[in-house]
């Protein structure tokens, strides 16, 4: 886990700002400059105290960038290696707000008695079926009789094949799916091998750039959405309940600076990829930048669209496997705010991080 973090010059800077201000009342008035315009909400009075933020590494915290190294301070942003460990950091409360899969969320509520609120949804579907030195496939139904490799057993990665398999008209056993530790080591399969896999960005770029031949036949969210009529919801946001209803206007800050943070990658791609790079949340700059336009990073505050996009993935979910979602479709008290509260801060986000960059 890595922790970016600053110390607190309050002091000093009082005093800095009380010295030009005495030198400025000797001196010639001026108008003051306005104000730029900005579509973000103002800094809550309240927010005294820091938001401790998690998130992880790849698609999922890619569109967190801006929040690395801030220089107010109202954010401290961790980022971890796997979802245990945030799971873990909110149940002990050193989180505040994480960006977590999407099943993890309901976990935790279920774990935590309704200890959590799901702010939104921040990642789309990022899994893609890659072959490489065989026949390429067009539909999922082409893959009966051969064998993929994949990672995520357990997770959504594999509910979500198993579905998107069913919808296709396969059964059990048409395709043999080997279930490999890791996403790097479905890429070390059939770049040795040749094959197919299942896997996610970035993995997907590492895989073409070690995999001449390797190419990319199906995008699964297209898959998911023709099926369902949503992306397949791979990231979301959560706060701590006390947070969420304590700390209102700061969750709805974090809301407005995480939008914030998509348009500074829009305006600036390849200075967000360097930045990207050098925090860890992928490995290389140029990964980054060729991978990003199938990271389906997006921004989804609206409740109901919010509950339409989650609630689908959670019934199949719930249908494949209970356990992955805690046993139960989570309760309406399981989402943050309502829309009319968005609405009425300008925070009622559906943004997709593609759309900002046309």
């Amino acid at each position: 886990m890595m922790k970016f973090r600053r110390t607190r010059l309050l002091s000093l800077a009082l005093i800095l700002i009380l010295a030009i201000g005495m030198f400025a009342g000797c001196g010639k008035t001026e108008e003051p400059a306005a104000e730029p315009e900005t579509n973000t909400a103002e800094v809550p009075t309240e927010l005294m105290v820091s938001l401790n933020v998690g998130t992880l590494k790849g698609p999922t915290g890619m569109g967190m960038i801006g929040f690395f190294d801030r220089e107010d301070e109202l954010f401290y942003v961790n980022l971890y290696d796997a979802p245990d460990q945030i799971m873990a950091a909110l149940i002990s409360q050193e989180l505040d707000v994480a960006a977590v899969p999407s099943n993890v969320a309901a976990a935790l509520y279920k774990k935590t008695e309704g200890g959590v609120k799901l702010v939104g949804v921040n990642t789309g579907g990022v899994l893609y079926l890659v072959s490489n030195n065989v026949d390429p496939i067009a539909d999922l139904a082409d893959l009966k009789g051969k064998t993929v490799y994949a990672a995520g057993q357990g997770g959504v990665p594999e509910y979500a094949f198993t579905a998107l398999m069913q919808n296709a008209g396969l059964e059990e056993g048409d395709v043999d799916v080997q279930w490999v530790a890791s996403h790097a080591d479905a890429v070390s399969e059939i770049a040795a091998k040749g094959g197919y896999a299942l896997i996610p960005e970035p993995q997907v770029t590492a895989c073409k750039s070690k995999a001449e031949n390797a190419s990319v036949d199906i995008n699964l969210n297209e898959c998911w959405k023709e099926a369902y009529g949503f992306d397949l919801a791979m990231g979301v946001i959560v706060a701590r309940k006390e947070v969420a209803e304590q700390r209102t206007a700061d969750v709805e800050y974090f809301i407005s600076q995480y939008q914030a943070s998509l348009e500074g990658i829009a305006a600036d791609k390849d200075a967000a990829c360097e930045k990207i790079a050098e925090v860890g949340i992928v490995p290389a700059a140029p990964i980054a930048k060729a991978a990003m336009s199938r990271c389906n990073i997006m921004l989804v505050t609206d409740k109901e669209a919010v509950k339409g996009i989650i609630e689908e993935l959670y019934g199949t979910l719930l249908e494949l496997n209970p356990a992955s979602i805690g046993g139960a479709m989570p309760a309406d008290d399981f989402y943050f705010a309502n829309t009319a509260d968005l609405e009425a801060l300008g925070l009622n986000y559906t943004t997709v991080l593609n759309d900002l960059m046309k």
